[in-house]
Parts: structure tokens; C-alpha cells; sequence
């Protein structure tokens, strides 16, 4: 039944897109609604392998339940994630960015840097992407193999891996990229040195709610150390840690840009904060900081698998926020809504179905794959 309302919800979700761009008269708020969903597709799907690659280097026990689930995650999305950019663009460029427009060389006498072109717009993307994904697979794939070596020998010498710290190098690369394009150089005459960190930061935090929220399903019947309560209050710690080095790097983005009181640098930073968009503000402050700050100081809420989901998903939609004034406010002055409508609604459920169904389709296609690396120890 859930498949089904999920292919649902995908052919929606197209559709309505579809619809939006052939019927507006101008199709930019829904070609940007389009970019605001890749960007938080992204998010949410890369973190699982950075996830897995990080509980790896702190040595977590707890970490190893949720991480094989994290990996395919993010390798299930691959198509996916080549079918958005690919209609963003051959369809959306001259809409999102600038710099893509006919003739924006000598526009209103104004210079368009050789960074900010189609070619290199797309090797950048390519390339970056390609090889963390590649870091990704090498990763996954090689901890199987160990796995399988140590069932078959009981040998606990495994074949030779990739340092799952490149997996966290290429993710930051890869993520830097991403916000430089989507973000950075879609605003004319804007540059932020802290607004990279303080994106992919955001991603660790959202990626691993959205995690631990799939993972209520997808290893409901895993074998393993299971959401007991150490594991829970562990994954609690993990999701305050992340919100409060997002507040940090959102604080250290806001205090230079009100202290430097440049236009050039502070307008669009501040533009996020007021008028129209301020609920939107509101809304992503509550859901990526205050809300789970508080409720995870808390042994009670930390300790239970359904009020760290309600802290997950409170979180998911704070970053939805986020993201929406990352994107939104660069291409209208909030006159028109782009989320609050059906079409944008529609592209954002549909946009997370195609993740569930990925994992569903690789599931599929590899039965041999366990969704968890966990053994069930005795004494546990």
C-alpha cells in the first residue's frame, strides 16, 4: 500500500510541476521551487553516507546500525538525482541563474565572470558529484566484501577500503559546490565565505533526521541493537550536536554581514528575515534550533523512539525552511508564494517519495544487501 501511495505522490508531484511551468506566464517561482527540492534532495541523501562515514571514524558501535541504511540512501538516489539536474539543465538554467540568460554579457553594462558559465557550470557539478559518489560506492562496496569475509573466515583482517574520511572530504566538496551554484553565484555581486560550511552543515542535520526517521521503517525488522534506549540517546546527541553548529554557523554568517553593514554583502542575507519572508524565518529558527534544543535536553524525549521521530521531522521541516529562503527570495520579492501553493506542496512530497522509492527499487534489485550492518551480540 505505501509503494502505491508513493508512486502516487511521485507522478503528482511531476505533473503538477509540469503543469506550473507550461501554464504561468513567467515560470520562474516554479523552475526555483524545482531547485529548492534538488538542493534538499541532495541534502538529505548525501548526509547517509557521510553519516555511515563518520560514525565509522569515531569508532560508534550504535552508529553501525543505521549506517548501511544511510549508504544506500544515498547510491539508490543516483538516477535520480541525474534526471533533476539534467532538466534543470537543459530547461531551467536561463530561469535560475543570471548569468545563463541571452545576452547577460554587456546586460546594463555588466561584466559576467568566465566562472559563471554553462560548460563549466555543468563540469563543476559533474565532477564534484562524480567523485563523491564514486568515494561513496568504493566505501560500500568494500564494507560488504569485509563483511563477507569475516562470515565466511572469521578473519577480522578485511580487504583494503577507502579511508572513509575521503567520504567525508568529497561530501564537503561536493556540498560546497552545490552551494556556491545554487546559492552564492545565482545573487549578483554576493559572496559569503561562511555560507558553504553553514549549508552543508545544515545537510549533517537534516540528512541524519531524515535517517533516523526512515530507518523507524526500513529496519523495523533488522537484525541488530535495534532503537533500545542507548541508541536512541545516542542518536539524540547526535542531532543536538549538529543543530548547534548549525546555529553557529548561522550566527557567524548574520554577525559579520550586520557588522560589516555593506548592502552588497548584508541585503540578501537580511532580505531572508523580513517582510513576507519572516515567517518562513520564524518557522526555520523553531524547527533547526529552538525546538529541538529543548526537547533534547530532555532524558524522556531522547529516550523515546516516537518523540525523537516528532524532533526528526520537526527538523526536516525547519530545514525546508531554510532552504526555501536560500533559494526563493533571490527570485521574487514574496509576492507570490512558492511553497504554500499546491504545485510547490506537490514537488516537495513528491521529491521525498522519489527518495523512499529508490530505496525501495535497490532493495529490489539487490535482495543480497542487508539494510544494517548490526549483529545482534549476546548480553546486549
Amino acid at each position: 500500500m505505501l509503494f502505491w501511495i508513493l508512486i502516487i505522490l511521485l507522478i503528482h508531484g511531476i505533473g503538477s510541476f509540469a503543469y506550473a511551468v507550461v501554464s504561468a506566464a513567467d515560470s520562474t517561482t516554479a523552475w526555483a521551487m524545482f531547485s529548492m527540492s534538488f538542493v534538499f534532495l541532495l541534502g538529505i541523501t548525501q548526509t547517509g553516507a557521510a553519516f555511515s562515514a563518520i560514525m565509522k571514524i569515531s569508532k560508534s558501535g550504535w552508529g553501525s546500525y543505521y549506517s548501511r541504511l544511510g549508504e544506500i540512501l544515498n547510491l539508490s538516489f543516483i538516477p535520480v538525482v541525474i534526471v533533476m539536474f539534467l532538466v534543470i539543465y537543459f530547461g531551467g538554467m536561463e530561469h535560475l541563474f543570471y548569468w545563463a540568460a541571452p545576452h547577460a554579457e554587456g546586460a546594463a553594462g555588466e561584466h559576467v565572470s568566465p566562472w559563471l558559465g554553462k560548460g563549466l557550470f555543468f563540469w563543476r557539478f559533474f565532477i564534484t558529484q562524480a567523485l563523491f559518489y564514486l568515494a561513496s560506492y568504493i566505501y560500500f562496496y568494500r564494507g560488504r566484501e569485509d563483511e563477507r569475509k569475516r562470515e565466511l573466515t572469521g578473519s577480522s583482517k578485511g580487504m583494503t577500503n577507502i579511508p572513509p574520511a575521503f567520504v567525508c572530504i568529497f561530501y564537503v566538496i561536493a556540498n560546497t559546490n552545490l552551494a556556491w551554484e545554487f546559492g552564492m553565484t545565482a545573487i549578483k555581486h554576493w559572496e559569503s565565505t561562511i555560507f558553504a560550511p553553514y549549508f552543508w552543515s545544515g545537510n549533517l542535520l537534516v540528512g541524519t533526521a531524515f535517517l533516523f526517521l526512515i530507518s523507524l521503517h526500513f529496519l523495523r525488522r533488522a537484525p541488530g541493537i535495534g532503537h533500545d534506549k542507548n541508541t536512541l540517546d545516542s542518536m539524540a546527541k547526535v542531532l543536538l550536536g549538529f543543530a548547534l553548529l548549525v546555529i553557529y554557523m548561522f550566527w557567524s554568517q548574520h554577525i559579520v554581514a550586520w557588522y560589516g553593514s555593506v548592502p552588497a554583502r548584508s541585503g540578501p542575507v537580511f532580505k531572508q528575515m523580513r517582510g513576507v519572508f519572516s515567517p518562513a524565518f520564524t518557522l526555520m529558527i523553531l524547527g533547526v534550533f529552538f525546538l529541538p534544543f529543548l526537547a533534547l535536553l530532555y532524558r524522556r524525549f531522547k529516550q523515546s523512539a516516537n518523540a525523537l521521530a516528532v524532533v526528526a521531522v520537526i527538523i526536516i521541516v525547519g530545514m525546508l525552511a531554510n532552504r526555501y529562503l536560500m533559494i526563493i527570495p533571490i527570485y521574487t520579492d514574496g509576492d507570490v508564494s512558492a511553497a504554500a501553493n499546491w504545485a510547490g506542496v506537490a514537488l516537495i512530497a513528491g521529491g521525498i517519495s522519489a527518495a523512499l522509492l529508490s530505496i525501495k527499487c535497490f532493495l529490489l534489485l539487490f535482495p543480497e544487501v542487508t539494510v544494517t550492518t548490526a549483529i545482534v551480540k549476546k548480553g546486549h
